[in-house]
């Protein structure tokens, strides 16, 4: 499983099937004209496939098959593939037909619980981190269901511009193959390696303006999905070697870290939008993406720049977890989270007023 030439094999033969199967995706859309309505924040003017979250679904299906001797738990993994397979389903319709931000999250909430009642994913010890240990059922069941919701709709949320979430995507699967190859759970390695070729084999269409593809809420529901569970996986673990390489109460900065994008373009757009005493969960195009986009011009020179800040961030932190205490790690990671925060949102003010100011100028102003 760990050796190159499997993992060589496995990623080119992924890459060569997904090309084939979205290409195909692709033409059975434009030929069939099925396409989903346009949504508010949508940057494109002329139609495109919206939904290759259901050939990642079908990518992840085929590609599971030569892995599945290495899955310890069957059943659990049958449990969570329909569970999988269920949300893709949502993102799909929702990619279609565009289904109210209340109904969807009614059954991201009940399909987020049956995955972690189906793997024992409850979040119920802390080890020390902010100086939380053992957690209750009442307040860990919930607090497990809150961050699977928030890390789908995140995901969900930075799919705003050409390559951003294919980028950040390939980032988490390949930090988290490492988390698991440390930790030797040879399923969910293979499964991120095979994510990465999937990723992989989007991404040229995701860029191209001839054969132009989007994910779509199909597959960000998708793959936030499973960073989700990868991330239960890694912060619920009792492996021994946890614990000799470093101390367990930083374990869960490991996929805040890999999740950190998401998490600080979230944050920092609800408050935005609260702060204009607006709905959190209006659409607009104030993301961090958006602002890049303004400042470049270029989707590929935006993904490329947020891209590059998450590398470095989690390169920096996977160095600092060796070298420093727990407890100053733990307040590294916040410093530098609330910093961008309010770097980002200090941003997002400025270039509103220079929007506002624009606007004005072009604006005469009517006399009475």
């Amino acid at each position: 499983m760990y050796s190159i030439e499997f993992i060589s094999a496995y990623l080119i033969t992924t890459m060569l099937l997904g090309v084939f199967a979205i290409n195909s995706f692709r033409r059975f859309i434009l030929i069939f004209r099925i396409f989903g309505r346009p949504k508010k924040r949508d940057l494109h003017k002329t139609p495109v496939p919206n939904s290759a979250g259901i050939v990642f679904l079908f990518l992840f299906l085929v590609g599971c098959l030569p892995i599945i001797n290495f899955v310890k738990d069957v059943r659990s993994f049958f449990y969570l593939t329909i569970c999988l397979v269920l949300l893709t389903i949502i993102g799909f319709w929702d990619d279609l037909k565009i289904m109210s931000a209340k109904r969807k999250l009614v059954y991201e909430i009940f399909i987020i619980i049956a995955a972690v009642i189906a793997d024992d994913l409850v979040l119920t010890n802390l080890n020390g981190f902010l100086g939380l240990y053992e957690l209750p059922l009442w307040f860990g069941f919930p607090f497990t269901v809150f961050i699977g919701v928030f890390m789908i709709n995140s995901f969900n949320l930075i799919d705003g511009i050409d390559g951003l979430s294919g980028f950040i995507s390939i980032i988490a699967f390949t930090s988290f193959a490492v988390i698991f190859w440390v930790l030797d759970y040879k399923a969910c390695f293979g499964i991120c390696i095979l994510m990465i070729g999937i990723i992989l084999a989007y991404l040229p269409f995701n860029f191209s303006n001839k054969r132009k593809v989007f994910m779509g809420d199909s597959g960000a529901l998708f793959i936030g999905f499973l960073l989700f569970l990868m991330t239960m996986m890694v912060v619920t673990s009792n492996e021994p070697i946890i614990q000799r390489l470093i101390h367990k109460s930083i374990l869960p900065i490991a996929p805040m870290t890999i999740f950190l994008y998401p998490m600080i373009d979230t944050a920092s757009i609800y408050l935005f939008r609260l702060t204009l005493g607006q709905s959190p969960f209006d659409p607009d195009r104030w993301h961090t993406h958006h602002l890049l986009l303004m400042l470049t011009n270029s989707h590929l020179m935006s993904s490329i720049l947020i891209s590059l800040m998450s590398l470095f961030i989690i390169a920096l932190f996977s160095y600092l977890a060796f070298w420093i205490s727990a407890i100053n790690f733990i307040a590294l990671f916040f410093v530098v989270f609330l910093t961008l925060l309010f770097a980002i949102s200090c941003l997002r003010l400025y270039l509103r007023r220079q929007q506002q100011k624009e606007f004005d100028k072009k604006t005469p102003y009517s006399s009475v």
